[in-house]
C-alpha cells in the first residue's frame, strides 16, 4: 500500500460520510475493483496513445490523480 493511502483518522473525523461509504461499497460490489481498474487503465492508455503528442494541459494532473485512484482500487481489491 502506498504511503499516501495510509492515514489515521478518528471515527469522528471520518473523511467519507456514511452515505458516500455506502455509495462506494455499492459501486465496488457491482464492479469488481480488479476488473474495473484494468479496464480503466486500458481506456486511459488508449486515449493517451491516440493523442500522439496533442496532450491537453490538464493531462499531467489528471494522470497523477488517476494513479492515486488506481491505488485506491488496489486496496479495495486486497480487502475484497
Amino acid at each position: 500500500m502506498s504511503k499516501r493511502l495510509k492515514t489515521t483518522t478518528k471515527k469522528s473525523d471520518a473523511i467519507l460520510s456514511p452515505e458516500l461509504q455506502d455509495a462506494f461499497a455499492y459501486f465496488l460490489e457491482r464492479n469488481p475493483p480488479k476488473e474495473f481498474s484494468r479496464n480503466l487503465r486500458n481506456v486511459l492508455l488508449e486515449v493517451v496513445t491516440c493523442q500522439q503528442g496533442n496532450h491537453p494541459l490538464y493531462l499531467n494532473s489528471f494522470l497523477l490523480s488517476m494513479e492515486m485512484f488506481f491505488e485506491v482500487l488496489d486496496v479495495a481489491e486486497d480487502e475484497a
